[in-house]
């Protein structure tokens, strides 16, 4: 009995990948600047300081430990003791993972997504993202911010400061100790260079 061979046509589908930026650094540096400068160019964002404030809320488990879910209390017990902070930052991590992973199955369908993470990895997120921009600036600078935006007195803005040595690491770093000019005109480049990588 003869053999057939079968020919099948290929047909290609151009898919179109999001791109998946994290913005991470230490307090006061910028992140929510940048997070906003990438909205402003079309990015579908996430702040994951939202989603922890929302973890906290009513949490029986920081109750428990803490004694308290308000968050100018939690900040006092957890910037004075670093095993403490360690505690409560066990406990939102997986929350905020489960978030961000949530906001990707909901947005798939987008091309650019931005999702700000402080402590991106010191929690492990890392892998999950294609770019990350960590946004930095000069100690005294972020003390300034800090004492100005969040009403903190200046022994506040030194323990939020001095409680988490970061890494300072990524794909991209942006020094933010100028204008916001200057830090558009840095990001504008950075998004720049990333969708010419994603072609």
């Amino acid at each position: 009995m003869p053999y057939r061979i079968q020919i099948v046509k290929h047909v290609y589908y151009k898919i179109d990948i999001m791109i998946k930026i994290a913005i991470t650094g230490p307090i006061a540096s910028g992140k929510s600047l940048v997070e906003e400068i990438l909205r402003n160019k079309g990015a579908i964002t996430l702040d994951t300081d939202r989603v922890a404030h929302e973890i906290l809320e009513n949490n029986t488990r920081v109750m428990e430990i803490f004694g308290t879910t308000d968050r100018k209390k939690l900040g006092e017990i957890v910037f004075s003791d670093k095993q403490k902070l360690k505690q409560l930052e066990n406990i939102i991590h997986p929350g905020v993972k489960r978030a961000v992973q949530e906001f990707f199955e909901h947005n798939q369908d987008k091309k650019l997504v931005a999702v700000s993470v402080p402590l991106l990895y010191e929690a492990g997120m890392e892998n999950m993202f294609d770019f990350i921009i960590t946004v930095t600036a000069n100690e005294d600078i972020r003390l300034q911010r800090l004492i100005n935006t969040r009403h903190l007195t200046k022994d506040e803005a030194i323990k939020r400061v001095k409680a988490r040595d970061l890494k300072l690491k990524g794909d991209f770093i942006i020094e933010n100790n100028l204008n916001i000019e200057n830090l558009q005109k840095k990001v504008h480049n950075i998004l720049g260079q990333i969708k010419g990588s994603s072609k």
